[in-house]
């Protein structure tokens, strides 16, 4: 028996060096890279669960989990077709990276296409092109393009927008664009040096006198100021300062204008057709003050009866500004003129004037350096309302209210 359980045991302990020399130790790297795959792959199942469940929200921070991990086409259009709604700017670069790249099903292709489409018909693809590259990007005062790239894309939502690019030691560079929906741009934003001095011109150094103290005099052997010695400015540097820049004063911004106008309450609520035209003074971006004068002719007669009216007068504001946007405060002070032919009813002129108050909403979009297009609508509560009558029954009566729009072409200067 110990004769067999020795030769057992020398038979295991020989062949064990040659089980130890096929072994193979996992590096640290495998570890970690099957961990992330673990991970990513948690994540994904996790976001189709929730969305299988239609709970949206729930998908959508699953796959971003995922995407944080490693990106993967797939997924990447899965989230973004979960971002149409809330996210579309978002939305079309994750499902255009999908459609490109994405290994999947047809049936999941198509709803990323659809998808894509819908997104499409909010806003257009922004093609950037930057002198410099590491330059700083933003969009409506937002960052764009962190990795400093030369060129690069975006896609943009329909509407206003500003894109601006900075560069230190560099004048920043800035365009107003207008993003229509499917109609791709291409912008170019050129960063040149900033000048040795900002104000363009060249300072040239004075020679400044100065007196030494007294006692210094003294110790030079000099009785007065006078007898002690002058340098030039190359044997004393130090003696001589730089005079202070003067300082620019702020800009200040008038600008005049006109255009069409159409005022509903003329004594009647069909149209009345005129001009507008006036001037405006802007601190800053984001007040003007503005005043103008305007007429208006009713384009029918008053009740159907050949009876006119019109009305003329100024209009003070006080307004706000942000991007192209802004809302203003007026008051009025004009008249509103009825006046009967001659031919039917006895001639007959009655004038009224018409003091008021309201509120201003309106657009404004610089189509050029120095020339903008802005449209608006007033809304005026007046002093009183307008009631016309005719051998003793009324053929129109209008509330004290007034309301217009206007669209006006201004020249800054």
């Amino acid at each position: 028996m110990r004769a067999r359980l020795a030769s057992i045991l020398l038979v295991f302990v020989s062949a064990s060096p040659a089980w130890a020399q096929d072994s193979h130790t996992v590096s640290p790297d495998a570890i970690d890279e099957a961990t992330r795959e673990s991970e990513f792959a948690a994540l994904v199942a996790k976001g189709d669960r929730e969305r299988a469940a239609g709970r949206l929200s729930e998908a959508a921070m699953s796959y971003a989990a995922a995407m944080k991990v490693r990106r993967d086409p797939v997924v990447e259009g899965r989230l973004g077709v979960l971002m149409v709604r809330d996210r579309p700017a978002q939305a079309a670069e994750l499902l255009h990276d999908a459609l490109k790249r994405a290994n999947t099903t047809n049936a999941e292709r198509q709803a990323f296409f659809n998808a894509y489409e819908a997104v499409r018909a909010r806003g257009a693809w922004v093609d950037v092109v930057i002198s410099h590259a590491g330059a700083r990007v933003t969009l409506d005062g937002d960052p764009r393009n962190k990795a400093g790239l030369s060129a690069f894309s975006m896609f943009v939502l329909t509407g206003e927008h500003e894109l601006r690019a900075s560069l230190d030691g560099h004048a920043d560079d800035a365009r107003m664009f207008r993003v229509v929906p499917r109609k791709d741009l291409r912008i170019e934003l050129t960063l040149k040096p900033r000048p040795m001095f900002d104000d363009g011109e060249l300072r040239l150094l004075t020679r400044e006198k100065r007196s030494p103290p007294a006692e210094a005099l003294k110790e030079l052997g000099h009785a007065r100021a006078s007898d002690a010695p002058t340098f030039t400015k190359q044997e004393d540097p130090f003696g001589y300062e730089d005079p202070k820049p003067a300082e620019k004063p702020a800009e200040k911004r008038w600008s005049i204008g006109g255009g069409p106008v159409v005022v509903l309450g003329v004594a009647s609520w069909m149209p009345a057709v005129g001009i507008v035209a006036g001037g405006s003074y802007r601190p800053n971006e984001y007040v003007s003050f503005g005043l103008e004068g305007r007429a208006a002719w009713l384009t029918t007669g008053v009740g159907g009866e050949p009876i006119s009216a019109m009305t003329a007068g100024g209009i003070a504001s006080v307004c706000g500004h942000y991007r192209w946007a802004f809302g203003c405060a007026i008051g009025h002070l004009g008249v509103i003129t009825v006046q009967s032919s001659g031919d039917s009813f006895k001639s007959r002129s009655d004038t009224g004037v018409m003091p008021g108050i309201g509120a201003r909403l309106g657009a404004r979009f610089v189509l050029a350096r120095s020339f903008a297009l802005q449209g608006a609508v007033d809304l005026l509560g007046l002093s009183s309302g307008v009631r016309v009558g005719v051998e003793g029954r009324v053929i129109s009566e209008t509330p004290p209210l007034m309301v217009a729009t206007s669209i006006v072409g201004t020249w800054e200067l």
